[in-house]
């Protein structure tokens, strides 16, 4: 489908001269805000270490890994195939063998994560059925390699590869190389440990998938948690250590997928190869997107499906088949298998369906087949929430309580709307509409990472810098029906993020569409005119090395590098990136194996170790807040803990008695009350008769 414009019309304000002093202005605020991680990095350079930077050992673990990940990526591709080759799908004319192979392994990711939850409820996770999966689907990958063939006379005129072209590429690998190699460490990002490697851990332990005691994110959909369990079993038969490397490369492998799912689908519609490159560095070089491939973080795969759900949708927009419907529901359902906010994403594409219909004369077909392709993508992903609807009485659980009843060990309505209450802190809690308003500046150029108020992560400047472009381009120009479709679904997306949880990451999913969007409209607009063009894909690229340099301040923040390669030890690494690592060591190691250990505020890190434990879901310090407040002395407190089996407990302390930041402090109390409470707290967490191991900020105590 070739751009369509009604004119080559232009602005004052999108003339070369005036969007280069954007550019400028742009980037200058934005290097303002980056004293915390480019501002350091000649110091952090420094955490790369010394010599050796390679070892056999630890480089085998990370060979299997990868390994281990393509494998499980050509399963992916065989079973999709096979199940493709049922569902009658044209191909247009500017079909891409790219994206088509990208889709494939798509659908057969999403099948695969519904096999292997099928698979834990049977308590079958055992490395004998993990190798048959593959070969399972390496077998299928080999009877469709036939099928891998371009068709003669594919419609697209080739391009040469330029200088910029080629640029482009470099600017692309970049941060795709950084997140290959940050996957293959051991994991220390915050919600890794607490579930998305926690969970498929302890899975592999029990051999299934049953829900975790004390872990509220094991009621979750773990749509791609499952691959991380397919991987960790793999990767297990050489170690732990390749099973970590197994799985972080498993979750990075959806990274490129995504990125070539927006190459194809922007050279499918049409588009020059400068610009659709244009469009995959725009989703490459954000930060917070470089973080979460390389960090067993579950939203690039979300991206990956809510894209090429789209990308079906505009299919079907224009060609009305039914197995444009079976791809919508097939990747709507996996993308609700992974999180529950995909329904925000069945609501924009409810409200495209119904503009369709008005469009036709055969209304009611239409508002048929896409509803019954919305009510498919729900059976899909039905079996996490009947599973969490049987366990709990409420499908939607641990959130929204007050609306829907529910009951689970460790988890109320009070923790429920805690929690809701917490995640509209992220943008700032006290919001007006001047915050509203200023959204897109603000995640442009002041957002942060660790920093809920500035939406904890970067986005850079690249989509701020697209934004004007889009909107003149759809207010005057007849863009492509991708870019239409892509904007509105963006939009409605972007609206229930802003007036709900306002985390970056939370965003990723729509940022492909919206680049894809973008582009198109700059295409649009600059035809004929080769300034205007080469001034903003300078800009993009430009926005694109600000991106980079951001994740690259990050990668050396962590240093990977060595651990990657074997120079570094996992323990060494994870002392270095996990300050309470050195507490975890010695509970492994000098402490009985039968041992239940007590966490308090250590971000309930499971996953490094390995003695039973107790440590409340999120709020973290909720049963020491109400059993300092039902005892009358540390004593009394002490041996409560040792009647709930206790024998060790690690805390970290550094906040807990500073009166006007504890969590221990209740308002409704009196100060000589609190600060009684805080007395009792203290002597039982800094006890020095039973303490093992204590610094300014840790504190490690035997009970008994």
């Amino acid at each position: 489908m070739a751009v369509r414009t009604s004119e080559n019309q232009s602005s004052p304000g999108l003339a070369a001269p005036g969007y280069a002093i954007f550019l400028v202005v742009l980037l200058v605020a934005f290097f303002l805000y980056r004293g915390a991680d480019i501002g350091q990095m000649p110091q952090m350079i420094g955490n790369f270490g010394g010599l050796p930077f390679l070892r056999f050992e630890g480089l085998w673990d990370s060979v299997v890994g990868s390994i281990v990940a393509v494998l499980i990526g050509v399963a992916w591709f065989g079973l999709g195939d096979f199940v493709l080759s049922f569902i009658p799908v044209s191909r247009g004319e500017n079909y891409l063998r790219m994206l088509d192979i990208v889709t494939k392994a798509a659908v057969g990711a999403a099948i695969w994560s519904l096999i292997w939850f099928f698979i834990g409820i049977a308590g079958a996770y055992t490395g004998v059925v993990a190798i048959a999966a593959v070969v399972i689907g390496l077998a299928l990958a080999v009877f469709s390699a036939k099928r891998l063939r371009a068709p003669k006379g594919d419609g697209r005129v080739p391009e040469k590869y330029q200088f910029f072209k080629k640029v482009l590429l470099i600017l692309i690998a970049i941060p795709l190389v950084l997140a290959f190699i940050a996957s293959l460490a051991p994991p220390t990002a915050k919600d890794t440990l607490i579930y998305h490697f926690a969970l498929p851990k302890a899975f592999v332990a029990q051999g299934g998938n049953a829900i975790i005691e004390g872990n509220i994110a094991s009621y979750l959909a773990l749509g791609t948690e499952m691959h991380t369990v397919w991987a960790m079993l793999l990767g297990g038969f050489v170690g732990g250590r390749a099973g970590d490397a197994a799985a972080g490369a498993t979750v990075f492998l959806l990274f490129p997928l995504l990125l070539f799912a927006i190459y194809g689908w922007a050279r499918e519609a049409g588009i020059s190869k400068s610009w659709s490159l244009i469009a995959v560095l725009m989703v490459a070089t954000v930060p917070t997107a470089f973080h979460v491939a390389s960090s067993g973080y579950i939203d690039i795969a979300l991206a990956l499906f809510v894209t090429l759900a789209i990308r079906a949708l505009s299919r079907w927009w224009s060609t009305r088949e039914r197995g444009s419907l079976v791809l919508i529901a097939i990747f709507l359902g996996a993308a609700l298998a992974i999180k529950l906010t995909a329904l925000f994403v069945f609501a924009a594409f409810a409200l495209i369906i119904l503009l369709r219909a008005r469009d036709v004369k055969d209304a009611g077909r239409v508002v048929a087949g896409g509803s019954a392709a919305l009510v498919l993508a729900l059976v899909i992903a039905s079996p996490w929430y009947l599973r969490t609807w049987k366990a709990t009485g409420s499908p939607v659980f641990p959130f929204y309580m007050s609306i829907w009843k529910a009951e689970a060990p460790g988890w109320d309505v009070e923790r429920s709307n805690l929690f809701q209450a917490m995640n509209t802190e992220y943008g700032g809690a006290e919001k007006t509409a001047v915050n509203y308003l200023l959204a897109p500046w603000n995640l442009s150029i002041t957002a942060q990472p660790e920093i809920a108020e500035h939406f904890d992560g970067v986005l850079g400047i690249s989509f701020l810098f697209g934004l004007p472009i889009l909107i003149w381009g759809l207010w005057k120009f007849d863009l492509l029906v991708e870019a239409k479709i892509g904007a509105g679904v963006a939009a409605i997306m972007f609206l229930f993020w802003l007036f709900s949880s306002q985390q970056l990451r939370y965003l990723l999913p729509i940022l492909p569409v919206l680049a894809i969007a973008i582009i198109a409209a700059a295409a649009a607009i600059s035809k004929g005119a080769n300034t205007q063009r080469r001034v903003w894909q300078y800009g993009f690229g430009l926005a694109g090395i600000a991106g980079i340099l951001v994740t690259a301040a990050w990668f050396c923040q962590r240093a990977p590098l060595r651990v990657a390669l074997g120079g570094e030890t996992r323990d060494q690494y994870l002392t270095r990136n996990l300050d309470y690592y050195p507490y975890y060591q010695t509970l492994n190691t000098d402490t009985e194996p039968d041992a239940k250990v007590w966490l308090i505020n250590m971000r309930r890190d499971t996953y490094n170790l390995d003695r039973p434990v107790f440590s409340d879901y999120l709020f973290e310090d909720w049963t020491l807040r109400k059993m300092v407040w039902e005892s009358r002395s540390a004593q009394e407190l002490r041996a409560k803990t040792a009647a709930m089996g206790i024998k060790y407990v690690l805390t970290r302390h550094d906040f807990i008695f500073d009166y006007d930041r504890s969590t221990l402090v209740d308002d409704k109390k009196s100060r000589a009350e609190n600060d009684a409470r805080l007395k009792i707290a203290k002597e039982f967490i800094l006890d020095p008769t039973n303490t093992i191991r204590a610094d300014n900020k840790f504190s490690l105590i035997k009970v008994f």
